[in-house]
């Protein structure tokens, strides 16, 4: 049964519907947005780690080769001379189909059955199978492959029906002799193959792209043994940290989302602890009676926090349902981004994990319980006398005004030497992100008052009576309007925060595209693979074409991760196109040609502890091999481990002579976008290029880097929405305490027009000051997540830029804002009877 006292506590909640609704969607935005992030990256996560452990299969190592793979001859060897058994070759490649990119998995039927089932499962799409068949077709007929029934289903195609593929470059017909099943969709977007047909297809004659290993976990001396039989050039690695290594490359972008959405929260506690702290105010009167009555203080403050947590888990659970909508929107864009900038991810579902919904109702109850500690405390500590006494709460309030503000400076303090003392940690970044937020916000109370101290004769000269009565108001209910201030604040200052980051960050790569493509028309594979050796020297010969770069990316590891390799030849002129910013550029430049020399990018540099004059070991062909790092170079390329090698070295150290793209240099008065159809002339019938001028190429580019952030601008959006409603509730509530002082003015005389005038100045100053005291906020925000977040997250050096616009556009939108969730509190003010309203309640 429950006690009186909490019948009483909610059924005056229920009595002021629109303070509840306005607290429960406040605190339901909050949840919904971390919850819906982490469903998306987790979602994201999941299907790549499920897709790769369903074509890793069984396999508990990989024997892994350079850059080109892994020589056939390696697996014959193992396999033959060594009879080691329990191995099976891959080729692995990227296809296309109706610009849809598909993963083609090349593997040898004989091998398979240690290693992968799903292969063996295939069947036609009524269901009927027969595996004999199917194992003679697949080996015997050319150029077929057979996919997971998901895979089908989205090409509108059926077991039989021809596809025209693209690989390397070169369209292909192919055939879909099967499908099989694949319930959790880890398969979707996998096209499986024979090996020598996967070979063909990707330009791989004699090579493998790894050979899987099956080894129980305690057989050491198993282990031993294939790792001695490896040739030079041939590495054994885990399986499962090759998997998580790819993984973890998305990591810190997760990260971000991750920092972002805590954001929206974070303005949502602001919102709840105004909320509980009106409704504590509110109820002033009752508190007061039933602690004379003989209520306890712990009565009262268990009374005050299981009201919030009631609230809060009510919230918590519209929260998860709206969070499980919102990430089906943002996984697509959470899957571009990662597709355009670190790797292929197939994901059509969201996936609800336990530990999301965990995640949320932990969020968004702790989140109420910790707002309405400070209020419920605050009620306990009332003698029941003064309890019924508006006037002494205000003067505890403005008495505890430097004891807060004084906490929020030593918080800021400790956000500083946070980040002074933790090194490159990204978290440590982050939640010294969160504490300067949390020490700025205590301070803008003090920084309220001394404005509307400052501003209330300035506002009785333009605005009269009413005017004074406005700014005085706000600072008269600083326990009401000071949180409502700063949730505003808050929320503007992360956007100017954001805005100011992205601004500075799309200026950096601009200008760093601008210096970094010096040819004038570009070209290379629309997909992954190597240009025909004769096309490249057909269009070598265009007229007006009169020098060429070549480059070629590539990617080596070991056990410590995967390093790129960025492999150039290039003309002399072209050397302006990478900034070298810690060594002498005639000299690395002659280096970096001359002997075992390279460059590494910023991040790599930041990340690795490594510069000029260092010496780096990577794995080559021939076996380890030291490197001199004679410069390193600026770069925001997104995949930060990268390294700028000749293509003389890269000759020395490994048996690959392909080029994935061109530059070209053109003569005076020869037109781009005319050399531009000439390649493509040269192209069709033989491979599908991507051709493009300099200046295509950067507005591609930035294409690309502003709809990298689209998800970022949800996620403000999202936090400026938390923001209004904490406005709008706070106004509401402002309201109806008010409303016997409303109605005692309109007793006076003052007209509805004239309150509703009053309340909309006083909203309006609201965003103002909300505004003006979210530009220092917003641009220390900026400078941490530019020199700090981006820095630990990527090892980008980005130059900081300010634009005023950001600023005014920032006050303004806290203006509109305000004035905007202040209409209809002010139209309802308006509209009331003084006689009603003068009652007690």
């Amino acid at each position: 049964m429950i006690p009186v006292t909490y019948r009483a506590s909610f059924s005056y909640l229920l009595r002021h519907p629109w303070q509840l609704v306005l607290s429960l969607i406040g605190i339901g935005v909050g949840v919904a947005v971390i919850v819906a992030v982490d469903l998306a990256n987790a979602s994201a996560r999941k299907a790549f780690l499920l897709s790769m452990d369903a074509i890793t299969g069984e396999a508990t190592h990989q024997v892994i080769g350079g850059p080109r793979g892994v020589p056939e001859d390696v697996y014959v060897g193992l396999r033959v001379e060594h009879g080691i058994r329990g191995i099976a070759p891959v080729v692995e490649g990227t296809v296309s189909v109706d610009k849809q990119s598909f993963t083609l998995l090349g593997i040898d039927l004989f091998a398979e059955q240690e290693i992968r089932s799903f292969t063996g499962e295939a069947g036609a799409d009524d269901g009927s199978t027969n595996n004999d068949d199917l194992f003679v077709d697949f080996l015997v007929m050319p150029h077929v492959v057979t996919a997971s029934s998901g895979t089908a289903r989205r090409l509108g195609i059926t077991a039989g029906d021809a596809l025209s593929l693209t690989a390397d470059g070169r369209r292909i017909d192919a055939r879909l002799i099967a499908t099989f099943a694949d319930e959790g969709g880890s398969l979707d977007g996998v096209f499986v193959a024979d090996v020598a047909t996967a070979q063909e297809w990707l330009d791989m004659a004699g090579r493998l792209s790894r050979i899987d290993v099956r080894i129980a976990d305690d057989d050491d001396a198993a282990l031993d043994k294939l790792a001695a039989a490896l040739p030079d050039g041939t590495r054994l690695l885990s399986a499962a940290g090759r998997t998580r290594s790819t993984a973890e490359m998305s990591q810190a972008f997760m990260t971000n989302l991750t920092a972002m959405s805590l954001l929206a929260l974070l303005v949502g506690l602001f919102l709840i602890f105004n909320s509980v702290n009106f409704s504590v105010l509110q109820r002033r009167n009752l508190i007061g009676v039933l602690r004379a009555l003989g209520l306890t203080r712990r009565q009262l403050l268990t009374m005050v926090l299981v009201e919030a947590g009631v609230l809060g888990g009510i919230a918590s659970v519209l929260g998860l349902l709206l969070g499980v909508a919102l990430g089906e929107q943002l996984l697509e864009l959470v899957a571009r981004t990662i597709n355009d900038l670190y790797f292929r991810v197939t994901v059509t579902d969201v996936s609800v994990g336990t530990f999301s919904v965990v995640k949320g109702l932990a969020a968004g109850i702790g989140a109420a319980l910790v707002a309405a500690a400070f209020p419920a405390l605050e009620a306990t500590s009332y003698q029941p006398r003064l309890a019924l006494t508006r006037s002494v709460l205000e003067q505890r309030a403005r008495r505890a005004l430097p004891t807060v503000t004084a906490i929020g400076i030593a918080v800021m303090i400790a956000a500083v030497v946070l980040i002074l003392v933790s090194g490159t940690n990204l978290v440590a970044g982050l939640a010294a992100v969160f504490l300067l937020i949390l020490g700025f916000a205590l301070t803008v109370p003090l920084f309220v008052r001394v404005i509307s101290g400052i501003t209330a004769p300035l506002a009785d000269r333009l605005g009269g009576t009413s005017g004074r009565m406005a700014v005085a108001g706000i600072a008269a209910g600083l326990s009401r309007t000071g949180v409502a201030i700063v949730a505003l604040a808050v929320a503007v200052s992360a956007t100017i925060g954001v805005s100011v980051m992205v601004d500075s960050f799309r200026g950096s790569v601009s200008a760093w595209l601008q210096q970094t493509l010096q040819a004038d028309v570009y070209t290379g594979l629309e997909r992954s693979g190597a240009m025909d050796p004769e096309l490249i020297a057909a269009i070598g010969n265009i007229d007006g074409v009169i020098d060429m770069s070549t480059r070629k990316r590539a990617w080596v590891e070991d056990a410590g991760g995967r390093t790129q390799l960025r492999v150039f030849e290039m003309p002399p002129q072209s050397y302006a196109g990478a900034e070298l910013i810690d060594a002498d550029p005639a000299e690395a430049w002659a280096a970096w040609e001359s002997r075992d020399a390279v460059f590494v990018s910023e991040p790599y540099a930041y990340q690795n502890g490594v510069g000029a004059g260092s010496r780096i070991t990577l794995p080559t062909d021939r076996g380890p091999r030291e490197f001199e790092v004679t410069a390193t170079f600026q770069s925001y390329d997104i995949q930060a481990s990268g390294i700028m090698m000749s293509r003389a070295t890269y000759a020395r150290h490994f048996d690959d002579d392909s080029i994935d793209s061109l530059g070209l240099y053109l003569a005076a008065g020869v037109s781009a976008d005319d050399v531009v159809e000439r390649v493509r002339a040269l192209g069709e019938g033989r491979q599908r290029l991507y051709v493009n001028s300099n200046a295509g190429l950067r507005e591609e580019s930035m294409r690309i880097f502003d709809r990298t952030f689209v998800i970022t601008d949800i996620l403000y959006w999202l936090t400026l929405g938390v923001a209004f409603i904490g406005i709008l509730s706070a106004m509401l509530a402002l309201q109806l305490e008010r409303a016997r002082e409303f109605a005692t003015l309109r007793a006076l005389g003052m007209t509805p027009a004239q309150v509703g005038g009053m309340i909309t100045a006083q909203t309006g100053l609201i965003g103002l000051l909300s505004g003006l005291a979210a530009v220092p906020l917003g641009v220390v925000m900026a400078w941490v997540l530019i020199k700090v977040i981006n820095r630990r997250a990527f090892g980008w050096q980005i130059d900081m830029n300010v634009s005023a616009d950001i600023l005014a556009i920032s006050v303004v939108f806290a203006i509109g804002a305000a004035l905007l969730a202040g209409l209809y509190p002010a139209w309802r003010a308006g509209q009331s009877q003084p006689a009603i309203a003068m009652r007690e309640e």
